[in-house]
C-alpha cells in the first residue's frame, strides 16, 4: 500500500489521501489551467481545488496576522485571487510581507 492511502473507519475500505506534493501539484496545474484559458477558471475541479487553496492560505494568514510569510506558491494563488481581497488591511500586509521577504 503506498503512503498516500489512509485507512477509512473501516478497515476494508481505504481512501485515497493526496500527499503533500500531489496536492501542491495539483493547485499548481490548476493555477496554470485557470490563468491560460478564459474558460479555465470556470471548470468545477479547477475552481474547487483553487477555493480549497485559497481558503487554507488565508486562514494560515488570519491564524497569524502579522507575522505569517507565505510560500511562493501560496502567494500565486492568493494573488490569483487579489481582486477579492481589495481595501483588506490584512490582506495589505500580508502581500508586503511576502514581498519584503522575497526581497530579503
Amino acid at each position: 500500500m503506498c503512503d498516500s492511502v489512509i485507512m477509512a473507519a473501516s478497515p476494508q475500505m481505504p481512501v485515497a489521501v493526496p500527499s503533500r506534493g500531489q496536492q501542491d501539484a495539483a493547485v499548481a496545474q490548476a493555477l496554470e489551467i485557470a490563468r491560460e484559458s478564459p474558460d479555465g477558471a470556470q471548470d468545477p475541479t479547477v475552481s474547487k481545488i483553487l477555493e480549497q487553496a485559497l481558503s487554507n492560505i488565508w486562514a494560515k494568514v488570519q491564524a497569524q496576522p502579522s507575522s505569517y510569510v507565505m510560500t511562493r506558491d501560496e502567494f500565486a494563488v492568493f494573488n490569483f485571487f487579489q481582486n477579492r481581497f481589495t481595501g483588506n488591511a490584512t490582506a495589505i500586509m500580508a502581500r508586503r510581507r511576502y514581498w519584503d521577504h522575497a526581497r530579503a
